[in-house]
Parts: structure tokens; C-alpha cells; sequence
């Protein structure tokens, strides 16, 4: 998505003088910078609004490259393999785009886990918690993975299950399933976000700029 301010840039500087022109490029990659963290935060902020529970992680991937005088681009955007630094080999881009377009999530591997609520202690953040699916695998007697023989009926199928009960009342629950695909309703309005928050900042932010630039032009100018 882009999000073009010429015909704004435009508009704010028709008074302005040959010389005081001297200052649009300045000024735009200023304001554009200042605008672009707006937007950042008003991203931050919408994650709280439309996710539930977004962690740390994927907040700290809402990030900006700024723009130049020479360049008068500012991004805004998810840390992806191109865009934005970070540690994390699953970019926040990579889960988010399903949260913002919505569509089908397929597994990397085999299959995708995705945890029974009622049956299993998620992380504050209602995640799966770290390593809980390598230390079940690792722990045979009190885990297993597949499908229990003999089960018949919804809520029967592969995943990880649990034993419990003790040797005199055995039994056993589901912990996770494993799917072969999950479907993503669109959540997070990313583009309408950033597009308000550009309506309601780039002209404060260009005009606060404008002014700083005109008045160290001038200040130089009086030596």
C-alpha cells in the first residue's frame, strides 16, 4: 500500500517564494519521518483493538525506514525478509498478512498445531506456550501423538494427547490437534489505520517542519 502527499505538499507550499521553495525537500522528509512514526504507533495501538492478546514480538515488528531529502519515501510496515531488522527466524509479516488479508495457512512441516483450549494452560498471551510441544513429544509416558486407536467422532482425531487418571482410572485428552490447513477471517485494517493516521498528521507534522526550515533559512541568511 502507498500512501502519496504530493497534492498535500503541494497545496501547503503554493505561497511559498523561489528561495523559501528551498526548503519543501527539508521540510517533507521531516514531516514524512514524523508521520511515519504516527503511523507506527497508531499500528501498535490498533493491535490491542483487533488481536487478542498481541505480544511484544509482534508489536516490535511495526517498523519504519525513513525517509531522506533525496529519497522522499517513509515506510511503515512489518519486519519481513526485506523490510526492518529483528531477531526471529518467523517474521512478524509472515503470520500478519493472514491477520490483515485473511486466507489459508498452510503447515510448514507436517502439520499445524493448534492448541484445545479447555484442555490446555496457554501462555499469557493465548499462545501455545515455548517448547510445550517439544517437551510433550519428549515425554512418552504422559504424551502421545496420533490418533488413538479405536476413536470414533468429532474431537478424535490426530494430536497431541494427554494421559491422566493414574493406573486405576485411565484416560486421556486432547492437548492439540494437528490440521492440514487453517482459514483466516480478516482482522487487523491495517490500511485504514495508517491512512487516518496520515489524514490526521502529515499536514500538522509538514507545517510545524515548514516553519523550523524557513526560520533557520532565514536565521543563515542574516550573516
Amino acid at each position: 500500500m502507498q500512501i502519496d502527499i504530493r497534492a498535500d505538499v503541494k497545496e501547503l507550499t503554493k505561497s511559498l517564494n523561489r528561495i523559501q521553495r528551498k526548503q519543501i525537500p527539508f521540510a517533507t522528509s521531516k514531516a514524512l519521518n514524523a508521520t511515519a512514526f504516527d503511523v507506527r504507533k497508531s499500528l501498535q495501538d490498533g493491535l490491542d483493538v483487533h488481536l487478542d492478546r498481541p505480544t511484544p514480538y509482534t508489536k516490535r515488528g511495526v517498523q519504519v525506514e525513513k525517509s531522506t531529502k533525496k529519497n522522499l519515501v517513509a515506510k511503515v510496515g512489518f519486519r519481513s525478509r526485506t523490510f526492518g531488522k529483528g531477531q526471529g527466524t518467523i517474521t512478524q509479516a509472515e503470520y500478519m498478512k493472514l491477520q490483515i488479508k485473511g486466507g489459508l495457512r498452510t503447515p510448514k512441516g507436517n502439520a499445524i498445531p493448534v492448541p484445545i483450549v479447555k484442555n490446555l494452560k496457554l501462555n499469557k498471551y493465548g499462545s501455545i506456550r515455548r517448547n510445550k510441544i517439544n517437551n510433550a513429544l519428549g515425554n512418552e509416558d504422559k504424551f502421545f501423538s496420533g490418533k488413538p486407536k479405536g476413536a470414533k467422532g468429532k474431537g478424535t482425531g490426530e494430536g497431541i494427547w494427554e494421559r491422566y487418571g493414574g493406573k486405576r482410572n485411565p484416560k486421556i485428552k486432547m492437548i492439540m490437534s494437528w490440521n492440514n490447513n487453517t482459514d483466516y477471517q480478516a482482522r487487523y485494517p491495517f490500511k485504514n489505520i495508517a491512512m487516518r493516521s496520515v489524514r490526521n498528521n502529515f499536514r500538522k507534522r509538514f507545517d510545524n517542519a515548514l516553519q523550523q526550515a524557513l526560520s533557520t533559512a532565514r536565521w543563515r541568511g542574516s550573516f
